[in-house]
């Protein structure tokens, strides 16, 4: 919330910083807005804006390949 108690609106977006190659979004779900940095996640509440967890992106890696002998 703002200063004066109003909520903004989040608009969902996509940045590719050309200096550094870092990958930024935001993307808004009914009761998370989500910011992306790299292969890291931060999940906000929509409703109250408060800080609900992280997670690291081990999926956009591909496949896992796992060997075991019988």
């Amino acid at each position: 919330m703002s200063a004066n108690g109003e909520k903004a609106l989040i608009a969902a977006f996509e940045y590719v910083d050309e200096i550094n190659g870092d990958k930024i979004s935001v993307s808004v779900s009914p009761y998370y807005s989500k910011l992306t940095v790299n292969d890291r996640e931060y999940f906000f509440v929509r409703e109250t804006g408060e800080f609900d967890g992280a997670a690291t992106i081990e999926s956009r890696y591909g496949p896992t390949l796992a060997y075991a002998e019988e």
